[in-house]
């Protein structure tokens, strides 16, 4: 009796760690995507108010069949978008940091702090990258990929790409 418990035991631990590891490998990462990036790179800008700044990360490919989905870039996720104002496929994506210029009310008594906001908290992405790394997402045959940019160039406003 003993032993069949054993083994009933094992084989539902077996079964458990097995779903969770296809459950996992859904959303795959490719090394050879069906495109070439032929350009890569971002810019800072800053807006109108105090405090209002962000990034705008643009990626240029050349297979007009494929429709870049989202991009993951400096703990931040955004949607690319298509360029539609030129002839090559270009994919804009526009992140905007958190506002780090608020006036909180610090008070020991805790009521008077009652009108505070609450702080823009960045949710954590599911990739390692380095400050020059992007992760793009597309769909094929209606499975999401991902695909690791390896190196994001900053364009300096003097620069033209």
């Amino acid at each position: 009796m003993n032993k069949i418990s054993y083994l009933t035991i094992s084989v539902i631990l077996v079964l458990a760690f097995s779903c969770c590891r296809s459950s996992k490998s859904n959303n795959k990462r490719e090394q050879h995507p069906p495109f070439k990036i032929t350009k890569a790179f971002y810019n800072t800008w800053v807006g109108g108010q105090p405090g209002v700044k962000g990034y705008s990360v643009q990626f240029e490919i050349d297979n007009s069949d494929i429709m870049l989905d989202s991009v993951f870039f400096r703990n931040m996720s955004a949607k690319l978008e298509r360029d539609h104002t030129t002839s090559k496929n270009l994919f804009i994506a526009t992140f905007i940091l958190p506002n780090r210029l608020k006036n909180y009310i610090l008070h020991r008594d805790p009521k008077k702090e009652f009108g505070n906001e609450l702080p823009d908290i960045l949710e954590k992405i599911p990739f390692q990258l380095n400050s020059n790394e992007a992760v793009i997402s597309y769909l094929v045959d209606n499975t999401t990929v991902y695909y690791k940019v390896t190196n994001v160039v900053e364009l300096k406003k003097s620069q033209k790409f």
